[in-house]
């Protein structure tokens, strides 16, 4: 491997400057010289960033106007049942090698640098007067299908039951309009979407499609809060809802949250999720006109592919 490294170098080297033996080099073989070309490339290329731009400050990010969302958020593997429940599996045993695995202990102190890392008022210093923490702008179409990524699965409990339920199960074989949100703030945010979008979409109504709600809180003294408070809950919601609003406490990990794009604990966050549990559009914060109606065209866009596809999953 190191000679092979070393040979592509010196010929890299030799074709590039006036090397006595570059016109024996250039006599090679086109075959041979895309093996030289491709031996250094790497194997898994870096994504591409969702947005069209990262700001450069944290002054920058306060002050100037959020980036458009270009390219598909979400998971690259489609969601099990079962996953991010915050719960650890482990057998003794594999807990045992974990403990004496070098890699592994090098893998968590990575994962609890860059935690500790995170100033605790973070969020609150990105958000500006002007914009209230958004943190891109939406696109005006949906993502197409085969580029889309995935919804991860959450666990938590309903306002129906204390049982902890999959997210997947209620979101899969579904056109899904999701308001994630951790704080009566980005509860405000994301009722900027969704306020009066069953009278413009009247699908929502009919069962085509349905609202689902997540509410995020990880502090166990807040989550205890939101339990008192879910009787005024039940009696605020519509009981066609109490099924599609989870209290999701475990699971969250600071991955999940970036894929996702969830930059923002303090902002409200809407998807549109496929039958397929693909993300196939995704707005922040506040919504401004052009994104509100991107939202309606697209929801109804997702209800008519489904009830396209209706016939043919019936038949088979």
């Amino acid at each position: 491997m190191r000679l092979t490294r070393t040979t592509t170098l010196t010929w890299r080297l030799c074709v590039h400057y006036q090397s006595p033996i570059r016109p024996l080099l250039l006599q090679l073989s086109p075959s041979q010289r895309k093996r030289y070309a491709t031996t250094n490339a790497p194997s898994n290329p870096k994504p591409l960033p969702p947005v069209d731009r990262f700001p450069k400050s944290e002054k920058e990010l306060r002050q100037s106007k959020p980036p458009q969302l270009i390219r598909p958020i979400g998971l690259q593997s489609p969601p099990q049942p079962g996953e991010n429940s915050g719960v650890d599996t482990r057998t003794l045993q594999q807990r045992r090698d974990d403990f004496v695995n070098y890699d592994k202990h090098l893998e968590k102190r990575k994962r609890l640098t860059n935690e500790m890392t995170i100033p605790y008022f973070r969020d609150f210093s990105r958000m500006s007067k002007q914009f209230k923490g958004k943190s891109w702008i939406a696109p005006p179409l949906l993502f197409k299908a085969e580029k889309s990524l995935f919804f991860p699965n959450l666990i938590g409990r309903t306002l129906n039951t204390p049982e902890r339920l999959d997210t997947t199960h209620t979101l899969f074989r579904n056109v899904s309009v999701v308001a994630v949100f951790s704080s009566a703030w980005a509860e405000k945010q994301v009722a900027t979407f969704l306020d009066g979008l069953e009278e413009e979409v009247p699908a929502l109504t009919e069962g085509h499609a349905q609202r689902v709600d997540i509410n995020i809180e990880q502090n166990w003294l807040k989550a205890a809060i939101i339990k008192m408070f879910i009787p005024r809950l039940q009696a605020r919601l519509p009981f066609e809802r109490h099924d599609q609003y989870f209290i999701v406490q475990k699971g969250m990990t600071e991955s999940v949250k970036h894929d996702m794009g969830l930059w923002n604990g303090r902002v409200g966050y809407v998807y549109l999720v496929d039958w397929n549990c693909r993300i196939r559009w995704a707005g922040s914060g506040n919504a401004d006109p052009e994104e509100r109606v991107a939202l309606v065209k697209g929801l109804k866009k997702l209800v008519e592919d489904r009830k396209n596809l209706k016939p043919l999953t019936e038949e088979s």
